[in-house]
Parts: structure tokens; C-alpha cells; sequence
């Protein structure tokens, strides 16, 4: 991983996460895009989570993981 991992002490714990959850949150999200994004590296844990920080953006993702991998 070019940047990473990240450590729990890099965040801030808000009354929705974690400091360790937004650490690993992070370490997820640069591993799945280091593997130049692999399909079974998007879980659906993944994708819950980026769609909860990004919106419509991970709609876009998954649909684009599906068709490229797709065979």
C-alpha cells in the first residue's frame, strides 16, 4: 500500500464510529484499490460503508466491478 495502514490514533471517535473503525474503514478501502480493485475484495460491508460516506458514488462501483468482471 502506497499510504497505510492507518492507525486508530490518526481519528477522531464520533458518536457514529470509532477511531478503529475509521482506521479500518481506510486500510479496507486502500487495500481494494491497491488490488486494482478486485471483486472479492467488495464486500458488502465495503460497499454498505461507502455508500454511507460517499452516496451515489458506490452505486456507480459496484456497477462497475459487476460489468467488468462479468463475463
Amino acid at each position: 500500500m502506497p499510504k497505510g495502514p492507518f492507525l486508530a490514533s490518526e481519528f477522531v471517535p464520533t458518536q457514529f464510529s470509532t477511531a478503529g473503525d475509521k482506521a479500518n474503514f481506510g486500510n479496507t478501502l486502500l487495500h481494494f484499490l491497491d488490488a486494482d480493485c478486485s471483486r472479492e475484495l467488495f464486500t458488502k460491508r465495503l460497499y454498505n460503508h461507502l455508500s454511507m460516506t460517499f452516496g451515489h458514488i458506490a452505486h456507480y462501483v459496484e456497477g462497475a466491478i459487476m460489468r467488468s468482471t462479468s463475463v
